[in-house]
C-alpha cells in the first residue's frame, strides 16, 4: 500500500467513421474495389486487431515518446533528434497502410528513433497496439457519424456488417483485405471516383467521407475503436482497511473505486467500511482492458490507495486491501536511503539530475510542520526545474531556496522516490557543485561526466574513473551523510570556459550515454512508484524508456554501458535492467544484421 496524491489526468484518446449512399453502392459493379481492395496481407495477425487490447501497450512503449494523445509531444521525444510521428493527426496516418504500421513496429525504424519491439511484444500484441495508435487521430463522435451515414447509406449493398449483401461487393470485414490499403487510397477513390465508383465530392463534405471511411475500417476489426457505457458483470471487488499503527481495523470509513480505462476515469463508485474494516463493490465489469483502485482517506486530507488491479481472464473476485495509518509532525524517522547526483555539460552549464530515495521509521505518517512534508534545496542560479516529470505549483511548490513536497511519507523503507533536474550555468570553465541534503543519508553517489575537467571534492570520496566507449564518468560516493553536511563538486577546467584544455567534442561524445543514464532513472521512478490516485482525478504511471533509442552502433554499446552503471549504481531493479539490457541488445544485433548484409 502506498499513498498518494492528486494529478492530472492524462488525455485520452481515439477515434471513427462512416460512408453514404451510392458511395459504396456501386463498388460491386466491377466485381473488384479499385482502392478498397488490396494485397493480401504479408503478415496476417492470428486475430483481427482489438484497439482496446492495444490501450495498456501503447500507454506503456509508445506514449513516452509519441504522447498519450500521439502528438508526438511525450516525455522522452525531446531527448531523440528526430520528431515522433504524430500519430493522432490524420495527415501523419493517412498515408501508411495497417501492413506499413505493422511492419514499422515490429521491425523498427532506427533512422527515425523507432527500436524494434519484434523481441518485446508479439505479432498478436504488436497489431493491437497499432490499432490504438491508429484510432489516436479520430473520435467516438466521428465514428458515431460514420455509422450513421454508413447504415443509411451503404449497408443495403455492403451488409450491416460489411461483408457484403449483393455479388461483387468487397468484404470490407476482411482485415486481410482492408490492412494493405490506407485511408488516403480509400478517401481518393471516395471523393474522385475510379471505375464504377462515382465521385463523391460535392455529394458529401470531406468530413463525411472522412467519418465515412473509419466507420467502414472498424468493421475489420476484432474489436469497437472506443469503449461503450460501462455494464454490470459479476466482479466483485472487496478489502479491509486496516490502521497499521494500531493494527486495527477502521470502521465507518468512505472508500473509493476508480474504474479506469487505461489513463481515463470511466466510473467512480463508492462504499463504507462495516464494523470490520471491510468493504464491498460487486456488479462490477470484469473487462481485462479495465483497471481498478480504492482509494481512501485517513484522516481527512491524508489519501490512500491501491495500486492498480485488473480481472484475469474468467476471474471474477479481487482482494484490494489497505493501510492507513496516524499522523505525527516530528520529522525525526525521515531519511535517505540512497541520494544519486547525475552531472553532464552542454553550452557553458551543467545539467543535474538528483534521485533521492525516502523511507520513514515508526508507524505513523509524517504530515510535515504545516507548511511542507518534505524540504529540497537547490544551488543559487540553479534554472528550469522539473520534478517528477510533474508541474509545479500542486503538489510540489518552489521556494526561494528550492522547492517542497505537500504529500504526506507513510512509514517504511523506500517509500517514497522524487527525482528532479535542473540546469547551472557556469562560467570561466569552473563550477563548485555544493549540495546540502535535508535528511540524513545511508548512501550517497555522485556521476560526473569526464569532459576532461579537474574534480576535488569535500565530503565525497573519489572512486576513479568509469569508462564507457562514448566517454567516461568520475564516481564519487559517500555513506552516512549527516544531514546539512554540504557535499561539495569543485570543478574547473570545464568546457566552454577560458580554462579548457582539449576537451572540444567531450561534452558531445558523453551527452548520448549521460541522457541514457539518466532516462533510466526517470524510467526507474516511474517503474517502482505505485500508481498516485486522487479520485475523481487520476494519472497512471506508466515504465517510459525515458532515453532517447541511439541510433548507432557505437550509442547502442554506450547505452549498454550506461545501463550497467545504472544498474550497478542500485538505480534499476534486475528486472528493469534484464528487460532494458534485452532490448538495447536487441537493437545492437538488428543493427549489426543490416550493417553485415550491407
Amino acid at each position: 500500500m502506498r499513498q498518494h496524491s492528486a494529478l492530472s489526468s492524462p488525455v485520452p484518446c481515439g477515434k471513427r467513421l462512416s460512408l453514404v449512399s451510392g458511395l459504396i453502392l456501386i463498388l460491386f459493379v466491377t466485381g473488384v474495389m479499385v482502392a478498397w481492395a488490396a494485397p493480401a496481407s504479408q503478415e496476417a495477425p492470428p486475430a483481427p486487431p482489438q484497439p482496446l487490447a492495444g490501450e495498456r501497450s501503447y500507454a506503456q512503449n509508445c506514449a513516452p515518446c509519441h504522447g498519450t494523445a500521439g502528438l508526438g509531444n511525450g516525455p522522452s521525444a525531446a531527448g531523440l533528434g528526430v520528431p515522433p510521428t504524430a500519430l493522432g493527426r490524420y495527415e501523419a496516418i493517412a498515408g501508411k497502410t495497417w501492413q506499413e504500421l505493422f511492419a514499422i513496429t515490429k521491425n523498427g525504424n532506427m533512422q527515425r528513433m523507432m527500436p524494434p519491439w519484434k523481441n518485446q511484444l508479439s505479432d498478436q500484441e504488436i497489431w493491437d497496439t497499432v490499432a490504438y495508435a491508429w484510432r489516436l487521430h479520430t473520435a467516438s463522435a466521428e465514428v458515431e457519424q460514420g455509422q450513421t451515414l454508413y447504415e443509411a447509406n451503404c449497408a443495403a449493398c455492403h451488409g450491416p456488417d460489411g461483408k457484403g449483401a449483393v455479388a461483387g461487393a468487397p468484404n470490407l470485414a476482411d482485415f486481410a483485405v482492408t490492412s494493405g490499403v490506407s485511408q488516403a487510397a480509400w478517401a481518393a477513390s471516395v471523393a474522385n471516383g475510379k471505375g464504377a465508383m462515382p465521385a463523391f465530392t460535392g455529394k458529401l463534405s470531406e468530413a463525411e467521407q472522412r467519418a465515412t471511411l473509419v466507420y467502414a475500417r472498424s468493421l475489420s476489426l476484432g474489436g469497437p475503436l472506443f469503449r461503450g457505457p460501462l455494464t454490470a458483470g459479476a466482479g466483485i471487488i472487496s478489502g479491509t482497511v486496516t490502521n497499521g499503527t494500531t493494527s486495527q481495523p477502521v470502521p465507518n470509513l468512505t472508500v473509493e473505486l476508480g474504474i479506469f480505462d487505461t489513463s481515463a476515469l470511466a466510473e467512480q463508485r463508492s462504499a463504507t467500511t462495516d464494523a470490520a474494516g471491510v468493504y464491498r463493490f460487486t456488479d462490477l465489469p470484469t473487462d481485462t482492458g479495465l483497471a481498478f483502485a480504492v482509494r481512501v482517506q485517513y484522516p481527512a486530507g491524508v489519501p490512500y490507495s491501491t495500486d492498480f488491479a485488473s480481472f484475469a481472464a474468467g476471474q471474477t473476485a479481487l482482494n484490494l486491501p489497505v493501510s492507513v495509518y496516524e499522523t505525527t509532525d516530528n520529522a525525526a524517522g525521515v531519511r535517505l536511503e540512497r541520494v544519486h547526483f547525475i552531472v553532464e555539460f552542454d553550452a557553458g552549464q551543467a545539467l543535474v539530475a538528483e534521485l533521492l530515495v525516502f523511507s520513514l521509521d515508526g508507524a505513523q505518517a509524517y504530515v510535515g510542520d504545516g507548511s511542507a512534508v518534505l524540504r529540497f534545496t537547490l544551488p543559487a542560479g540553479a534554472t528550469d526545474l522539473a520534478i517528477n516529470e510533474e508541474e509545479i505549483g500542486g503538489r510540489f511548490q518552489a521556494t526561494a531556496d528550492g522547492f517542497v513536497d505537500l504529500l504526506a511519507l507513510p512509514p517504511g523503507a523506500n517509500v517514497r522516490q522524487v527525482l528532479y533536474r535542473y540546469a547551472l550555468p557556469y562560467s570561466g570553465g569552473t563550477l563548485d557543485l555544493v549540495r546540502t541534503l535535508a535528511y540524513p543519508a545511508a548512501n550517497v553517489n555522485a556521476l560526473v561526466s569526464d569532459v576532461g575537467q579537474k574534480i576535488t571534492s569535500q565530503g565525497l570520496t573519489d572512486q576513479g574513473v568509469r569508462q564507457t566507449q562514448g566517454g567516461s564518468y568520475a564516481n564519487f560516493l559517500a555513506q552516512n551523510v549527516p544531514a546539512s553536511q554540504p557535499l561539495t563538486l569543485q570543478m574547473t577546467n570545464l568546457p566552454g570556459g577560458s580554462g579548457m584544455m582539449g576537451a572540444a567534442g567531450a561534452a558531445g561524445t558523453s551527452t548520448t550515454t549521460s541522457r541514457i543514464l539518466i532516462g533510466v532513472l526517470v524510467a526507474a521512478v516511474v517503474a517502482v512508484t505505485a500508481f498516485l490516485v486522487a479520485l475523481p482525478i487520476l494519472r497512471r504511471g506508466r515504465p517510459a524508456s525515458g532515453a532517447a533509442e541511439p541510433a548507432d552502433r557505437e550509442s547502442l554499446i554506450d547505452a549498454l554501458a550506461a545501463l550497467d552503471l545504472a544498474h550497478e549504481a542500485g538505480e534499476l531493479t534486475d528486472a528493469a535492467y534484464r528487460d532494458q539490457r534485452l532490448r538495447l541488445k536487441a537493437q545492437l544485433r538488428d543493427l549489426l544484421n543490416k550493417e553485415g548484409q550491407g
